[in-house]
């Protein structure tokens, strides 16, 4: 039977979280470079217009 290294498991698991922070990281520069958080705003607007050009739009049908 074999003995589990404890200190090349620990090893393991900091360079696991060492590649996820690394990820992590990365995901937030991109996110900032590419502006997603304006895009994403941007795109909730025009949606939010877009519902409502529709809703006045049957507004407008049922009215008649």
């Amino acid at each position: 039977m074999t003995m589990i290294n404890k200190e090349k498991v620990l090893k393991g698991v900091g360079k696991a979280v060492d590649a996820a922070n690394n990820a992590a990281d990365k995901a937030a520069a991109f996110a900032k470079e590419k502006e997603l958080d304006k895009k994403a705003k941007n795109m909730a607007h025009t949606l939010e217009d877009g519902i409502k050009s529709a809703g006045e739009s049957l507004e407008n049908l049922f009215k008649n």
